[in-house]
């Protein structure tokens, strides 16, 4: 295998546990709680920050014009989860929600309580039994005011799941935004539908006998068709969110609550490159963010027609110093391809390298907080990263869909060692 078709396997198959160097089969250190033998009290996810509560409602769609070419039922289409966030009015109620629904489904499959035990580490048997919660009420009334809230799509990383983006979800939710969080067939580590099935990642074994190139061009292959399907995902949602926002209350609790002419797509590693694909296929889409969703050594962004017509945050962590999968020569031609597409984004457009302790792949998620499991240090490390990722999303988000000045971007001092890089024609 070639290092250019490493990168592209990282980015495919890299799930946000292994790509950390995080994995359930680790053994961490045991709380004094847990050496004693009693059980641990579970991480508290981050209060979010804004003035709003949260309450989530579930939808299975099928888009009917595409086919699910990995499904054994004859004629099926694809088919999906998606989670809608959104405002509710603040409760006093102390105990909210499940972390994740469903996580009893998965962990009654030994297959897939490997996998998600990778993915949530020690937290895990908290999730299941319902002791990890989240600020989240399911199917909370709507806040009465303000009429219309924007609207962001969101894309989970390979191998992982939307609802491990809760801390960031619930903090835009918090600040005014309704988040449509797709569950991604086949790319999602598990998928649990309303009839019971759970549908999990799907992976394939190359043929024997390819040679290394071969294998890198069935990579490169797989690699484009997983990028589209991701980005007709994110345009097939937003046309159902516009056709549902029509009908009546009775039907859909968030009919004519939906600013649909503000909507913006982003995603977490493979799911940035479904989101800045959906962006460039689809023009509805006003902004576009990416969170460490960049291509190395092929591009920062996947390409389509004439580009951009949105603006573009590419928040990335510094991968300065850390090691790489190519040699010098392809990691100049592909910073000199980076540079060339942000510099042909639209005015408004940004690339963020933040840089701070404790910083990896999946600080954008949950994952290093649970992974924490209480150590002061790192936990302490997870939060602030959460913190800061937080703060630069919803800050584009202000200045692209609610014409706020963005003022984190202008003055990013409380955040040391972040270079911003603004782009636009």
């Amino acid at each position: 295998m070639t290092s250019r078709s490493l990168m592209v396997v990282l980015f495919l198959f890299g799930t946000l546990t292994n790509i950390n160097g995080q994995t359930g089969k680790e053994n961490p250190t045991p709380t004094n709680l847990q050496a004693g033998g009693l059980k641990a009290a579970p991480p508290a996810l981050p209060a979010p920050s804004g003035p709003f509560g949260i309450g989530r409602v579930g939808y299975e769609w099928i888009d009917t014009s595409r086919p699910d070419t990995f499904s054994a039922t004859p004629g099926a289409h694809r088919d999906l989860m998606v989670y809608l966030w959104y405002p509710s009015p603040q409760t006093a109620t102390k105990r909210t929600g499940l972390y994740l629904p469903g996580a009893k489904q998965m962990d009654a499959s030994p297959e897939v309580q490997r996998s998600v035990g990778d993915e949530f580490g020690p937290s895990w048997e908290q999730i299941v039994s319902g002791d990890l919660i989240s600020h989240t009420v399911e199917n909370a009334p709507v806040a009465n005011a303000p009429r219309h809230f924007p609207v962001v799509v969101f894309s989970h990383g390979l191998g992982s799941v939307g609802f491990a983006y809760t801390s960031l979800i619930e903090n835009l939710v918090s600040h005014g935004y309704i988040v449509a969080s797709i569950e991604h067939t086949y790319t999602a580590m598990a998928v649990v539908f309303p009839d019971g099935r759970v549908v999990t990642l799907h992976q394939e074994a190359d043929p024997p006998g390819l040679t290394p190139e071969q294998r890198f061009q069935r990579m490169q292959a797989s690699a484009g068709l997983a990028i589209t399907e991701g980005a007709r995902d994110e345009v097939f949602v937003l046309n159902k969110l516009a056709e549902m926002n029509s009908r009546r209350a009775h039907e859909f609790p968030l009919e004519g609550r939906l600013d649909v002419d503000r909507v913006a797509a982003m995603g977490h590693s493979s799911g940035g490159a479904f989101a800045t694909l959906a962006c460039q296929m689809d023009q509805r889409f006003k902004a576009c963010i990416s969170l460490d969703g960049a291509l190395p050594p092929v591009a920062a962004f996947p390409e389509y027609g004439n580009g951009f017509t949105q603006p573009v945050l590419l928040l990335e962590i510094d991968h300065s110093g850390q090691p790489k999968g190519f040699d010098a020569a392809q990691e100049s031609e592909y910073i000199k391809k980076k540079e060339a597409q942000l510099k042909a984004c639209p005015l408004g457009s940004y690339d963020v390298v933040l840089k701070s302790a404790g910083l990896n792949h999946a600080s954008f998620s949950d994952v290093p907080l649970l992974f924490a499991n209480g150590k002061k240090t790192e936990t302490a490390e997870a939060l602030y990263n959460l913190r800061v990722t937080q703060a630069f999303v919803l800050s584009f988000l202000d200045k692209s869909l609610k014409h706020d000045t963005g003022r984190l971007f202008n003055n990013y001092s409380e955040y040391p060692g972040t270079v911003i890089t603004s782009y636009g024609h």
